[in-house]
Formats: structure tokens, sequence, C-alpha cells
């Protein structure tokens, strides 16, 4: 039987968004921004001092701004443009979030019992009835 996830304690700081977490289990909390929060626990998160003082700025404009504690953090992201021209959640997903699953966690979604997809045991390639490399070629390079 299978045990429920425990979940991940996060310690509230002062800004939005942003919490005081035990990331790799080593007793010690970190500074991480929460971008997203799933049902199980896992978290999606942007270690605060791994990030460039350019990005710190950047990521403290969207977390500070106005309507930051009404909107969850990935949506935030979604709409505020970099001053480079890129979409925040684009730049910060390529390179900064990270994820921690709590302990009982799967590791995936897509178990195979869920797993919906239909399969034929035909070979594939049957459906056309002749082997194409057995076809014979007509004048002009075309294929019988």
């Amino acid at each position: 039987m299978a045990t429920k996830p425990t979940k991940i304690d996060k310690k509230q700081t002062q800004v939005n968004h942003v919490f005081l977490v035990d990331v790799d289990d080593s007793g010690l909390l970190k500074e991480v921004a929460v971008v997203k929060e799933e049902d199980d626990g896992t978290l999606y998160y942007i270690d605060i001092d791994s990030l460039h003082n350019i990005d710190k700025a950047r990521l403290k404009k969207i977390v500070t701004s106005i309507h930051s504690d009404k909107y969850p953090l990935w949506e935030l992201l979604s709409q505020a443009k970099l001053s480079n021209g890129m979409n925040a959640l684009d730049f910060f997903h390529y390179n900064c979030i990270k994820v921690k699953r709590p302990k009982g966690a799967r590791a995936s979604a897509g178990s195979l019992a869920s797993f919906k997809g239909a399969i034929s045991d035909q070979m594939v390639g049957t459906e056309f009835g002749t082997n194409p490399s057995e076809a014979e070629i007509a004048a002009g390079g075309v294929r019988n």
C-alpha cells in the first residue's frame, strides 16, 4: 500500500512567493521563490542564492509587484517581460527552476496502469499492402 507523500515544510518570508525551505535535506533552510506547488507537495522553485544580482533584481521586481499577492508566481512570471526582451517565465524556467519532491511522492505521473495508448500487434507498415522496396521502378523513376 502506497503511503501519502509528506508535505515539504515552508517558512514564509516578508516577500510574496519567497520561502525558507530545506531543499537538499541538509537541515539548512535556503531562500527560494516557489514558482508552483503540485497537489502531491512537489515544489518548483528558484534558489535565490544561486542567482546573479541582475536576476535577483528581476525576480524581486516581479514578486514585489502590486498584484503579486493575488496570483501564483508562474502566472506573474508568464506575464512579465524582462529588459532583455525575454519572457520572465521562459528565462527562469530554462535557467533556474529546480524541483523538490516530498518523501513518498511518485517520480512521474505517467504510470503504465493509467496509459491509454492503443497499439496493434501488426508489423509496422503492413497497412500499405506491398513492400515499397520490392516495387519495380517504371520509366521516369516512379515506382509501380
